[in-house]
């Protein structure tokens, strides 16, 4: 048999020159989408729960999300009037959609709890900690025990106090609302809380 040359209406030819054809505009397609950046914002500094979102907090930048960029807010214009942080969003860090909402959306509270001493240097705002409870006979030289009242309350913000003793150094905390009434009823007893940072937890390094 003699081997033909293929014709230009030949259908086989046809075929595979729009296959050539399709992978090729695929790929630049998916190069395309792969390289393309999207705007989204970013926190300036830590955010926590109850924070309202305000455009001084934030900053925009572009970056290449691919498929999650429906998961960050992109713009100013995308967080509704009078929107608070629903989760605690680090410095520089993306914004999540998830962590925008309204102040009735968050289940924290904020409790301020003096402390006697510096606290540890994980201990910053947005961080996640630990509230133990000591109880008087400990404090008194007995033998109490020390008792994990809150395992993750969220820090809002460090009063280093005055140099003259004028006002004692206190952290201000964020407390699940079911924990609430047990904290405020150890501060009524004038007990002692100790805020303990946790290693490797949000806003913690290990």
């Amino acid at each position: 048999m003699r081997l033909r040359r293929p014709r230009w209406k030949d259908p086989r030819l046809i075929v595979g020159i729009v296959l050539v054809l399709a992978s090729v505009l695929m790929g630049a397609l998916l190069v395309s989408r792969l390289s393309a950046t999207t705007p989204v914002l970013v926190a300036r500094g830590p955010i926590v729960p109850g924070d309202a979102l305000e455009a001084s907090d934030l900053q925009t930048v572009e970056l290449r999300l691919g498929d999650q960029h429906g998961l960050y807010v992109g713009d100013l214009d995308a967080i509704p009037e009078g929107a608070v942080a629903t989760a605690t969003v680090g410095a520089g860090e993306l914004l999540p959609v998830s962590a925008v909402g309204q102040p009735a959306d968050v289940p924290l509270r904020p409790v301020v709890i003096p402390v006697e001493a510096t606290v540890a240097e994980s201990v910053v705002p947005g961080a996640t900690v630990e509230l133990w409870h000591t109880s008087p006979e400990v404090q008194d030289g007995g033998t109490g025990e020390a008792a994990l009242l809150v395992p993750d309350a969220v820090v809002r913000r460090i009063d280093e106090g005055s140099s003259l003793g004028m006002r004692s150094m206190s952290v201000e905390v964020l407390v699940p609302a079911e924990s609430l009434a047990d904290v405020l009823e150890v501060l009524s007893k004038d007990e002692r809380l100790d805020v303990i940072g946790v290693p490797g937890a949000h806003g913690v390094s290990p």
